[in-house]
């Protein structure tokens, strides 16, 4: 038995079909409403494949560890269910648009960048005080929403696919052992954002998280990733080993490019895990001295 193709208007247990809003090597996400109206992201395998249980531990492992988290930075699971041999992941429904898309459209204003990337460490904090470490963060896995109405507009990130999170610790014993679907020596991830580790295929922490977090301010400032190239081979040697083009002297030091700005997107893509911030919350308090540190601009 096989996944079947999905199409709009399908039944898959107490939820109808609407339309696709995206899809990746493990499978696809579609907007899906109950039977009151209420709207949400239906995460499924691929269709056409076997139904295995590596697949089903996978999706049970995302399904798990957002259950143990709550934040308003972090999307929350609504429901699992198995229809046909296959584990369905229902989660949280997030309108706006991705990170990429808004990047796209050219270098963010520094203060913009810096509010953004607050929130982004305050989901991820909350997920490495729960034992989880995302391993893939990445623009495409943040959205944007907005929120309020004119003239009181606010911009929020919202992170979005544990499909790789990686449990330490006691949520490790928590969720019995799940851990061990992936192991040392294997990468996974996406090389533009992968520390240099995870791009070894060593074990990894929080830590792992905060560089990509920096990865994505740096792109937020400059419109660029610190590190590009179109072998995705090359992009994992430059993150071990190349150092990170300097804001100033990349950018023609503008005046928002302060010195405590500087300082924070260096610490923050050091190599070596012992070197970089030890936490989301050491890193914040950076952050906050580089936000404040605009307020002195001349």
């Amino acid at each position: 038995m096989t996944t079947p193709a999905l199409e709009p208007g399908m039944r898959l247990g107490k939820y109808t079909l609407i339309a696709p809003l995206g899809k990746g090597g493990m499978g696809g996400v579609w907007d899906v409403s109950d039977d009151e109206g209420n709207h949400y992201a239906l995460k499924s395998p691929a269709s056409g494949m076997n139904p295995s249980a590596q697949t089903n531990k996978r999706f049970a492992r995302e399904a798990n560890a957002l259950r143990m988290l709550d934040h308003p930075n972090l999307v929350a699971a609504a429901d699992v269910f198995v229809e046909a041999g296959f584990l369905f992941l229902v989660m949280e429904r997030v309108n706006g648009r991705t990170l990429t898309k808004a990047i796209a459209e050219g270098p963010f204003e520094a203060r913009r960048a810096l509010v953004l990337t607050r929130q982004i460490l305050a989901g991820v904090g909350h997920a490495h005080s729960h034992g989880l470490v995302h391993r893939d963060i990445k623009p495409d896995n943040v959205m944007l929403v907005t929120n309020g109405a004119p003239p009181q507009i606010w911009e929020s990130a919202k992170i979005v696919d544990f499909g790789l999170v990686k449990l330490i610790g006691e949520a490790e014993a928590v969720m019995g052992g799940a851990a061990n679907l992936t192991n040392t020596g294997i990468v996974f991830g996406t090389p533009t954002y992968m520390s240099p580790e995870q791009a070894l295929g060593r074990p990894v922490d929080g830590r792992t998280d905060l560089y990509s977090v920096a990865t994505i301010l740096f792109e937020m400032l400059t419109g660029r990733p610190p590190f590009q190239h179109d072998d995705p081979m090359t992009v994992m040697r430059l993150q071990v080993k190349a150092p990170p083009p300097r804001l100033d002297q990349l950018l023609k030091n503008p005046a928002w490019c302060t010195p405590q700005l500087v300082a924070l997107v260096e610490a923050a893509l050091v190599k070596e895990p012992k070197d970089r911030f030890p936490s989301a919350e050491v890193m914040t308090a950076a952050l906050d001295d580089a936000f404040y540190s605009l307020d002195h601009l001349p």
